[in-house]
């Protein structure tokens, strides 16, 4: 049967509550038509709120031969945060002939951290000349800032094998280096390429170089084309950049961005809030922002809290900050230490913040903290 017929009838066996049913033709259409039925596959799961019940209809419908439901299977796992599992869903997966090589680097990379398997995964999809190997492999060399230059290399043989993400992911790239004229360079080599998602980080570029008008046409576009994180840009840019009326509507659009549950939208509503001075309304989104991952939200807590006088709760959020992974709030926790006279406890931070990647200057601007420059 034609995996669109299948969609289609499992669509209706949806529409009619037979969750199990519709589960196991969302999972054979799995085969040829994923990018059409994952999320449907999981909305279904969702709404049935039975996930063992799910899970057993996808492990069936794989083993009955239907090599494709391994990647349901996998697909529903990570949603439920069972990467292991997963993974050995996958690696059935690939026993049967399907292309998961690339999944399963990343499953490694986002999923479990484990940076060294995840390479040797990346480089097997290289190797195997999986779509998108190349410009995936470039996105994960460059969250690791000691090997920037390969992830740029890595990211231009992708271009030069006619992959079109890449050249949004160089943009980026540029960009968070602030170097926004040869992003815009990249990122408008993107556009013409067809990948719309580059026209958020463009008008980001442009903003940087003062070209207004540029970044509000293309925030216009984007937000008409409902791309992900257009919401929270135009947020930001009605509050900075925006005429008077649009820095009216800045925190209507704001609250928008967080009923859209955009990512990051606590965190620069609550800087927003902060700027206004509305500090108790800024507290709730910085918590809010600090539970949804933001580790940079502690270090503003801790601020405020410092500023309040409140040097409890300060200490407990550059803590949480320091436990979060944020490097800076480590580094102004150790000058907290030292303006209340406790230089003794300074050494114990040394290394977690070498483990948190402090560069020879600022384990140094530690040391000297500490009294022992």
């Amino acid at each position: 049967m034609p995996e669109e017929v299948l969609v289609q009838r499992a669509d209706q066996e949806a529409a009619q509550g037979r969750h199990a049913a519709a589960l196991e033709l969302y999972a054979r259409a799995w085969e040829s038509r994923h990018d059409e039925t994952a999320d449907k596959l999981l909305d279904l799961v969702e709404e049935w709120g039975d996930v063992e019940a799910s899970l057993e209809v996808l492990r069936g419908t794989a083993e009955n031969g239907v090599s494709g439901a391994y990647e349901a299977l996998a697909a529903l796992l990570i949603e439920i945060e069972e990467p292991e599992e997963a993974l050995e869903a996958l690696t059935l997966a690939h026993d049967a002939g399907r292309e998961v090589t690339l999944w399963t680097a990343a499953v490694y990379a986002d999923e479990l951290g484990e940076r060294e398997r995840a390479e040797e995964w990346y480089r097997k999809a290289i190797a195997a000349e999986e779509p998108g190997a190349l410009n995936d492999f470039g996105v994960f060399l460059s969250d690791d800032q000691d090997r920037l230059v390969e992830a740029e290399e890595v990211l231009t043989l992708a271009v030069e094998h006619g992959d079109p993400m890449a050249l949004g992911n160089l943009g980026r790239m540029h960009l968070e280096a602030d170097r926004a004229e040869q992003a815009l360079e990249w990122l408008g080599r993107g556009l013409d390429a067809g990948v719309r998602s580059v026209l958020v980080p463009m008008a980001e570029a442009e903003q940087q170089l003062g070209r207004f008008d540029q970044a509000r046409a293309h925030l216009a576009a984007a937000l008409d084309e409902e791309i992900e994180g257009a919401q929270l840009a135009w947020a930001n840019f009605c509050a900075e950049h925006g005429t008077a009326d649009e820095k009216s509507s800045a925190e209507g659009e704001f609250l928008t961005a967080l009923q859209q549950d955009e990512y990051g939208a606590h965190f620069d509503y609550a800087i927003f809030l902060a700027e206004q001075g509305r500090m108790d309304e800024a507290v709730k989104e910085y918590e809010a922002a600090a539970a949804e991952g933001e580790s940079n939200a502690w270090l503003n807590l801790a601020l405020i809290y410092e500023d309040r006088k409140d040097r409890r709760t300060a200490e407990d959020c550059y803590r949480s900050g320091i436990e979060a992974g944020d490097l800076q709030a480590l580094l102004a926790y150790a000058e907290f230490l030292r303006q209340w006279g406790r230089q003794k406890d300074i050494p114990d931070l040394y290394a977690t913040a070498d483990a948190l990647g402090a560069a020879p200057a600022e384990a140094a601007q530690l040391r000297t903290l500490a009294g022992n420059g």
